[in-house]
């Protein structure tokens, strides 16, 4: 039995110097009788130093606490040894009792922990620099769990949500995909990414807000999990880009507007000359694959530097306006086009239009500025504006160019003013109608 017993004092004494632990036993008197190695290293004394001393005057914890404890004890305290290291230290300390329940001494189990409380200090540190970080942060910070509840928020994201604190977030937005998103094809796709990819950048969309409204933003997200390892939501980020998506959408308006300026004539607000030819040619390639007609019309206003020379330029800017918006206002179909191709000079694109049907519009064109009744005293046709037109239908394919197309309605133009005006000709080539 006592060969037992030793066996296990020594198993003991081994585990407690591994664990570099201090172990000092007093007797009840308090006079120290055993010091171990870790105590040495942890109050500063050597064994032969503290052999009959009292145990109180070698170890922070005083003489009546040392003798009245009748169970074991922790307490933790700051110490400096006697090397004048200051030591954060755990202390346990139990009476010896023998089998009789006689008080023999007191046993101390002793370790440092002045590196543990260091570190948990410095991540109390690192917490609250986190925290602030968060709170201060220029960029919504927020946490979702499994069931779709906002559980954590700075207050940037409040203040981007429409709510006045970042606790008002988390008590109302128990829904994030339904409550959050303002579009409900975003917040399924942001939803499926996240969990389908465990995370998700520069995720672009509005966000809704509390009074229904919406902000646009850039959001990132990361799945987390918890001590298991199983998903329990994920950290999203936010950043809010209202500004750069209005001056984004400011500066495609204004780019807008600059290239419809470009194309567009300034005199009489219909298309120019540069968009007819981009017109002309698109159509014409297009037609090139289909087996349809395309037509065009050429029309000039009759002696319209008689109507200058006797009006003055001011009425004849007034002249060029009204036949431009009726030639316009006289074409119905969306792929239709009218055009102003030069000074005095109309023209106008006929997509899928034989040589009837360009005729048809050429006729009313013509007949709906006669009717205009602008005076032009000086017109050897009219007492009134008329035109002149040439009607051009072509079949697009083969050796034949748009150009051909327009030359050829040109060519009608001239045999109209040639057959004394206020007419349209009209010419056609290849696969003539029947």
């Amino acid at each position: 039995m006592e060969y037992k017993l030793i066996d296990r004092i020594l198993a003991l004494s081994n585990l407690v110097g591994h664990a570099k632990l201090a172990y000092v036993e007093a007797d009840s008197q308090l006079c120290v009788a055993s010091w171990n190695q870790g105590a040495q290293n942890l109050f500063g004394y050597s064994e032969d130093d503290t052999m009959g001393r009292m145990l109180n005057g070698l170890i922070p914890i005083n003489k009546r606490q040392l003798l009245n404890c009748k169970k074991t004890q922790l307490v933790t305290c700051s110490h400096m040894n006697n090397r004048g290291e200051k030591i954060q230290c755990d202390i346990f300390f139990t009476p010896i009792m023998n089998f009789n329940g006689e008080r023999l001494g007191v046993a101390v189990l002793a370790k440092d922990i002045t590196g543990r409380l260091n570190d948990k200090k410095s991540l109390m540190r690192q917490e609250r620099s986190l925290s602030d970080i968060v709170d201060f942060a220029p960029i919504g910070i927020y946490h979702v769990n499994m069931e779709g509840n906002v559980t954590s928020a700075n207050p940037e994201f409040a203040w981007m949500m429409g709510y006045e604190t970042a606790d008002a977030v988390t008590e109302a937005i128990t829904d994030f995909a339904t409550q959050v998103f303002y579009d409900p094809e975003k917040a399924e796709e942001f939803i499926f990414a996240i969990y389908e990819a465990e995370e998700v950048s520069r995720f672009r969309c509005r966000l809704k807000k509390k009074d229904g409204s919406f902000v646009w933003a850039l959001c990132y997200a990361k799945i987390t999990w918890n001590d298991s390892g199983r998903i329990n939501g994920f950290n999203g980020f936010s950043i809010d880009i209202s500004e750069t998506v209005r001056a984004e959408q400011g500066q495609k308006e204004a780019n807008e507007r600059l290239k419809m300026l470009s194309v567009m004539d300034g005199l009489t607000q219909i298309p120019n000359r540069r968009k007819f030819d981009e017109y002309l040619a698109s159509e014409w390639k297009r037609h090139n694959r289909s087996d349809a007609r395309m037509s065009v019309i050429l029309c000039d206003i009759d002696f319209f530097k008689l109507y200058n020379d006797n009006y003055g330029h001011q009425a004849g800017d007034a002249c060029l306006q009204k036949v431009a918006r009726t030639i316009n206002d006289c074409i119905h179909r969306p792929a239709d086009l009218a055009a102003r191709y030069g000074g005095e000079e109309f023209a106008v694109i006929l997509p899928n239009t034989d040589a009837k049907g360009a005729m048809v519009v050429s006729e009313r064109v013509r007949t709906a500025i006669e009717n205009l009744r602008l005076e032009h005293d000086k017109s050897a046709v009219c007492d009134y504006v008329t035109l002149s037109s040439g009607v051009a239908t072509m079949l697009p394919g083969g050796n034949d160019s748009a150009d051909a197309l327009v030359g050829l309605a040109d060519k009608g133009l001239y045999e109209a003013k040639e057959n004394g005006r206020n007419q349209s000709i009209l010419k056609r080539q290849r696969y003539p109608d029947k």
